[in-house]
């Protein structure tokens, strides 16, 4: 996303679709979709204030988000500021008896990432400071409950349940996924299908075996400590795993700058890194998930592999998955799709099944400049322009880079911010 003429004008739409969305100190992901804070978007959609000059906006995202966390240290993946009849499961099918009420699960730790970057870009030195130390206990207590009540047989972040990647649907999960009991006495009250065709939707089976999760673990009474053996769906996720290892990296590299001691991040960093690594599968040239139930590698080739580039991978490896998103550029004109498009898994337009999406785009970009490959990461980042151009989707058909899913939303318009800062002359 190089400088363009048409930068000011991209700009002023995206910051028009933060406002929109802006609530009492927090930002939705897209109106009417999903009406509360979402845990890993906080993160995009704090660096979009920040890059909009708004920083009391970019730090009090974080704060509304971590003024949610649990005791153990985990920070909910949904937390339900509002009553909203337009969103389900609502927090009466979660009752995890949470005040303000939330989930009883987790998403990766982008803000952590986000904070770091934050710090290093505030302008006022003094805000930034007290901001950065205020989150930081938090911070850092995330990561350890990761390590401490996540950690799999690899080393690396176990997710109970698929929303916890942040990739629903993914390829990824179909597997442990299918012995999973599907919940059959509840009435699904599902409004994403009205505002968003079912097409490009989790389907309805897919829904209650995410209900039957919940139900397990609302069972088990949200013991955090215990997540793993209390849900039927127990898998080491590469991309969590990945998310993890450069948020420790993250805080750790600022800490001295805050007068503040990184060596527990570092440690943190260093044993996700190590987790992530022993998900590599040297036949496959990919990092896969690993289900702790059947004790086998899962799935297909998918994003959560590829979000490993954002973790920093070695060149050996490096080079043989850009060698297949190559492969896979071939046939499909609009970067990066989010499962391989050769596997019968497939679907261009089914949310996690196959589109593109801004924050995968980002997260590779990132990581291919830190590699020092940072023509490939241009590339990625015009393509993607190429793509909000038209409107900031929540996902894009990789084969004709229509968007799809929800419109106007906040971390396709957030992240766009972002670019346009970082290579504004």
């Amino acid at each position: 996303m190089g400088p363009h003429p048409g930068d000011d004008e991209l700009r002023r739409r995206a910051l028009d679709v933060l406002v929109r969305n802006h609530r009492d100190g927090y930002t939705v992901p897209a109106l009417g979709l999903y009406p509360y804070q979402w845990c890993w978007d906080s993160g995009p959609i704090a660096l979009g204030w920040a890059a909009a000059g708004r920083w009391d906006d970019a730090w009090g995202e974080l704060a509304r988000l971590f003024s949610a966390q649990w005791e153990s240290g985990m920070v909910p993946h949904i937390v339900f500021w509002h009553e909203d009849d337009g969103y389900f499961p609502g927090p009466d099918v979660w009752a995890t008896g949470h005040t303000p009420p939330t989930t009883g699960l987790t998403q990766p730790p982008l803000p952590v990432s986000a904070a770091a970057r934050l710090f290093t870009g505030d302008p006022d030195r003094a805000r930034a400071s007290a901001a950065f130390r205020s989150l930081w206990p938090g911070l850092v207590a995330w990561l350890s409950w990761i390590e401490r009540a996540r950690r799999g047989p690899h080393g690396a972040v176990v997710i109970v349940h698929p929303w916890e990647s942040g990739m629903d649907n993914s390829p990824s999960w179909d597997e442990p996924l299918a012995p999973v009991p599907a919940v059959t006495h509840k009435r699904i009250e599902r409004r994403d299908v009205a505002t968003v065709s079912a097409r490009q939707r989790p389907s309805q089976h897919e829904y209650r075996q995410y209900l039957g999760i919940v139900d397990a673990l609302r069972a088990a009474r949200w013991d955090t400590e215990r997540q793993p053996a209390d849900s039927p769906f127990a898998v080491e996720d590469p991309a969590f795993t990945a998310i993890t290892a450069r948020a420790g990296a993250d805080l750790a590299s600022v800490a001295d700058a805050a007068g503040l001691d990184g060596q527990e991040p570092a440690r943190l960093a260093a044993a996700a890194h190590a987790g992530l690594e022993a998900l590599w599968d040297e036949e496959l040239g990919w990092y896969r998930p690993y289900d702790t139930r059947a004790r086998r590698p899962v799935g297909p080739v998918t994003s959560t592999g590829m979000v490993a580039l954002w973790a920093g991978v070695g060149p050996a490896r490096l080079s043989r998955m850009l060698a297949r998103l190559d492969v896979w550029a071939e046939s499909l004109p609009c970067p990066l799709a989010t499962s391989d498009p050769g596997d019968p898994s497939f679907d261009p337009i089914r949310y996690w099944r196959g589109p593109a999406w801004v924050l995968v785009n980002w997260l590779v970009a990132d990581g291919l400049a830190g590699a020092g490959l940072a023509d490939r990461a241009s590339t990625l980042r015009a393509a993607t322009r190429a793509l909000v151009e038209q409107g900031f989707s929540e996902y894009y058909d990789p084969r004709s880079g229509a968007g799809i899913g929800g419109q106007g939303f906040s971390w396709s318009a957030a992240l766009t911010l972002a670019w346009l800062t970082e290579e504004r002359p």
